[in-house]
């Protein structure tokens, strides 16, 4: 059978005026036919060599990566871009077979799936600004990212402010290695979000470091050297919600794709690397590299291989050269003038020279000798003067952010390759480049059209704010709200760095950027990145993050079970008490100890799998606590330590002891139980000890999965309550403590039982097996088990598929308060089965006026005096109708105050901006009679 694809056979000619097009379609129509996959490599290598093409003196390959490779008489295979002369193009042929062709090292080979490979740097940041939904995401992994233990995810990094879990900094990594060249010429809503939390102010925040792939590695690497699995998962889930949520940019998704696929393969395989990270960071590290798919694989060669990386780059600085130029010119003239260019931001850091070097081929290291021993050189007629390119390299803003981001990517590589620092003075090709763009960017005429999303708002936010400023301050009015918000961090006010010089020795004029910053972060004020030997602790040119403290794993397997004896753990470390949950936004100190009672695992701590095994017949699952035991007090934060390496920087000491941020009094008297970034207004029950309790039922039921015993369902609630009081709110904090010990995904899904009825009892179990893995809220079960004829045969298959079998799905069922007794007395092997939780009465003049302080808080509103008189007096004669009721009612209620607020105001406002909307008493004034029905 015959292999070959369909064209011209080897030496038989083109048969067109252009033959490298010819081959280029030939080769990419070969690695995509069926039978590349399945060819020995021997077959392949014929394949491609077999359309090598010749000529005077030189040999060229389309190969490995899409790149055209080069070979002159010295037998040395190099990236070369093809000439763009049609005429130099034409006088090339297929080389014949024999003898007389240089060997093809395997390397240049193509595999198949790295012709989809473009070019090697991109610029995340420059460009037009970003879609708003890719920044909502982005600002919805960051929230995600700030719902953590602090002192479960320390981080010692002066890069960030105090305080701030290595979550986020994962999250400002995978950012920042998904844009490939970081360079912002101006604010950028990604970097806005991040800004913070850093220690550098947003407005330094310009030409930054993509961290190493080690780094990020390192993060997950760290949990897992502590014995926390669980962290270990939390932080693959950020980085993967990050690279997810830019794959829809161009400019981010050859990163995007890359870590992406990576993370979604790690996660199923968080306990293979647990026991692989016994041999160490690197054996790790090498299973994410393994991990990243052939079609993404470019992004990994910079960190892999960055001399290779190196050659790439050149080529794609030899291509933006010839854009730049317009007319054709001769391959070796293109050639020589990027080798110039990279001489350019060489002659900073001379001594990186020698490492450079050997990577280039013998006439591009001479020209690169030459241009920096010689001031007179030819090729220095392309370096930067005073901060500006010469004519012949301004163009189109599109072939300037080209120049930009290859020449920045180029400094990095081989500074990595050099094992040193940038130079202090910054990369001048770069530089220059930035202010070619800003200096286009200035020079265009106003826009006339429609301003963006992102524009709207700061023009909002700068309006308003000249308003506060004008305006006199009024004297502050007492609330009765929640407390309010930390104040943000405060930006520095450092002087900024020296701009890169120029050959003849001059500045940047008027256009001056900062040096590059160190890595996954911003730039020094006084000094150059560190990327180099020495850098940071122990020498080591790439920082790596510091490791939390360890978590001792659980003593069994039942998580209701009481403790073994000493003897059988000795092997193990010492306890560490856990930490008290915080709440998104940026962290507060840590809470002060507190004591702890019969529950030791608050809501937000992630606990690390056991390491005893777990007894071949457990006991049977323990019934629910009763929400009359003992109130549940988080403990204390627990003792910094490090497992590998340590650090030689002591911890900032502890701040002054502040209140459990979990629980909060509001108007009323009525607790407010917070979790994983949700907040629930609490009814009868300690909703604190109930997530509690759904984490232990969660991890009890994993481990017994594979054993022969029954009841090893996931945890079943059912939701006592009238409608709209919370049940949606309590499903996601349920949905999101079981995915907290990896249980469930964190999602939570519904079906109404109207869905359920017309599949019959037989297709309930089918409902319960399509949401396996998640949260499924199935509404008004008491209608289904009472009103329908077939009611008692719909809880038979209920309670077998939860008892008799094992559902991975957890379970909340809604159920009217008045028909719960009659439930019980139709069902009562399912409500034995399910945990009873009392939704709050909303009915009550207090809980309501709780409801609606909690609601502001959340949408940033203020209520003055006269407003909580006018609540106080009307909230209680609320009456909903229809489905407008209870939490919908209250909810429409302050809606309809906030629009009347804004109907009112004079000049435009931002909902959202640093000021919080003060509504007043004549915002609510009448409002019950227009929502109560008459």
């Amino acid at each position: 059978m015959s292999w070959q694809a369909a064209g011209p056979g080897p030496g038989g000619g083109t048969g067109t005026d252009d033959p490298f097009s010819t081959v280029e379609t030939e080769v990419r129509a070969m690695a995509s036919a069926p039978w590349w996959n399945a060819a020995p490599p021997q077959q392949r290598a014929e394949a491609i060599t077999s359309r090598m093409l010749a000529g005077a003196g030189e040999w060229w390959l389309f190969g490995a990566w899409a790149r055209w490779y080069r070979c002159g008489l010295d037998g040395g295979w190099q990236p070369c871009p093809p000439p763009a002369d049609p005429g130099s193009r034409r006088r090339v042929f297929q080389a014949p077979r024999g003898a007389g062709n240089p060997p093809v090292p395997p390397q240049l080979l193509p595999t198949g799936p790295d012709l989809a490979a473009g070019r090697v740097a991109s610029g995340g940041f420059l460009g037009a600004p970003p879609e708003p939904a890719a920044v909502a995401r982005l600002q919805q992994a960051q929230i995600n990212a700030l719902g953590v233990n602090v002192a479960q995810f320390a981080l010692q990094d002066p890069t960030f402010q105090p305080h701030t879990p290595s979550t986020l900094a994962a999250a400002w990594g995978a950012l920042l290695w998904c844009a490939g060249a970081p360079v912002a010429l101006d604010t950028h809503p990604m970097i806005a979000l991040f800004a913070p939390y850093l220690t550098t102010p947003a407005d330094r925040l310009r030409w930054m470091t993509p961290p190493d792939f080690s780094t990020l590695a390192g993060y997950y690497i760290a949990r897992l050297g502590a014995g926390d699995w669980t962290g270990a998962a939390m932080l693959v889930r950020v980085m993967h919600e990050v690279a997810s949520g830019l794959r829809d940019d161009p400019r981010f998704r050859p990163g995007a794709d890359a870590l992406a696929a990576i993370t979604a393969a790690t996660l199923p395989l968080v306990q293979h690397d647990m026991a692989t990270v016994r041999y160490g960071p690197a054996a790790v590290l090498q299973e994410w590299r393994r991990r990243c798919p052939a079609e993404f694989a470019l992004p990994m060669v910079r960190d892999a291989a960055p001399g290779e990386f190196l050659r790439l780059g050149l080529y794609d600085l030899q291509q933006t050269v010839a854009r730049l130029h317009g007319g054709p010119l001769d391959h070796n003239e293109v050639r020589r003038s990027a080798v110039a260019l990279l001489a350019a931001d060489l002659q900073a850091a001379p001594a990186a020279a020698p490492a450079v070097l050997p990577w280039l081929d013998p006439d591009g290291a001479r020209t690169v000798r030459a241009v920096l021993g010689d001031p007179r050189h030819p090729g220095r007629r392309l370096w930067p003067r005073d901060g500006r390119l010469p004519d012949e390299l301004r163009g189109d803003p599109g072939a300037l952010e080209e120049l930009l981001v290859t020449s920045y990517t180029l400094g990095l590589t081989w500074c990595r390759l050099a094992q040193s620092p940038p130079p202090p003075s910054g990369f001048a090709v770069a530089a220059a480049a930035g202010a070619a763009l800003t200096e286009a960017a200035a020079a265009q005429p106003p826009s006339t059209g429609e301003l963006t999303p992102w524009q709207i708002i700061e023009a909002a936010r700068a309006h308003m704010a000249s308003e506060r400023a004008a305006a006199p301050r009024p004297a502050p009015a007492p609330e009765a709200g929640p407390p309010a918000d930390h104040p943000a961090p405060q930006a520095r006010t450092d002087p900024p760095p020296a701009r890169p010089d120029t050959p003849g020795g001059s500045r940047d004029g008027d256009h001056g950027f900062p040096p590059p910053a160190p890595p996954h972060g911003p730039a020094a004020p006084d000094s150059g990145p560190d990327l180099g030997p020495g850098s940071g602790p122990g020498g080591d040119p790439w920082p790596r993050p510091t490791s939390p403290a360890p978590f001792a794993p659980d003593p069994g397997a039942n998580p209701w079970a009481e403790p073994a004896s000493p003897a059988a753990f000795a092997q193990d470390a010492p306890a560490v008490p856990p930490s008290a949950p915080t709440r998104a936004g940026p962290p507060p100190a840590p809470p002060a100890p507190a004591p702890v009672d019969d529950d030791p695992y608050p809501p937000t701590v992630r606990q690390p799998a056991p390491s005893a095994p777990a007894p071949a017949v457990p006991p049977s699952p323990p019934p629910w606590p009763s929400s009359a035991e003992t109130a549940f007090h988080p403990p204390g934060p627990a003792p910094e330590t490090t497992a590998y390496p340590p650090q030689p920087t002591a911890p900032p000491p502890l701040p002054d002891p502040l209140p459990d941020p979990a629980r909060r009094e509001p108007p009323g008297g009525v607790p407010v139980a917070e979790a994983y970034g949700i907040r629930f207004l609490g009814g009868l029950d300690d909703i604190d000890r109930l997530v509690t309790e759904v984490r232990r039922r969660g991890k009890w039921a994993q481990r017994l999965r594979g054993q022969e015993v029954s009841s090893a369902s996931m945890p079943a609630l059912l939701l006592i309550g009238e409608a709209s009081t919370g049940q949606r709110r309590l499903g996601r904090m349920v949905a999101r403590a079981l995915a907290d010990v990896d249980v469930s995904s964190g999602q939570l899904r519904s079906v109404h039982v109207d869905e359920v009825r017309h599949r019959g009892p037989d297709g309930l179990r089918a409902v319960l097996a399509e949401h396996a893995g998640h949260a499924l809220l199935l509404e008004d079960l008491d209608g289904l088990l009472l009103d329908d004829p077939h009611g008692a045969a719909f809880a038979t298959v209920l309670y077998r598929a939860r008892a008799e079998g094992v559902s991975d799905t957890a379970l909340l069922a809604t159920c009217e308060p008045s028909r719960f007794a009659a439930l019980s007395a139709a069902a009562p092997e399912v409500i034995t089965d399910m945990r009873a939780v009392r939704m709050p009465d909303l009915t009550d003049t207090a809980t309501r006026t709780a409801l609606l302080a909690l609601l502001a808080e959340e949408r940033r509103l203020r209520l003055d005096v006269d407003a909580w008189d006018v609540v106080g007096r009307d909230i209680g004669t609320l009456r909903g109708r229809g489905r407008l009721t209870n939490a919908r009612l209250i909810e429409a209620y302050l809606d309809r105050a906030c629009t009347r607020n804004l109907g009112r105001a004079a000049e435009t406002q931002a909902i959202g901006s640093a000021a919080a909307l003060t509504l007043t008493g004549a915002d609510f004034q009448g409002l019950t009679a227009e929502l109560s029905p008459h």
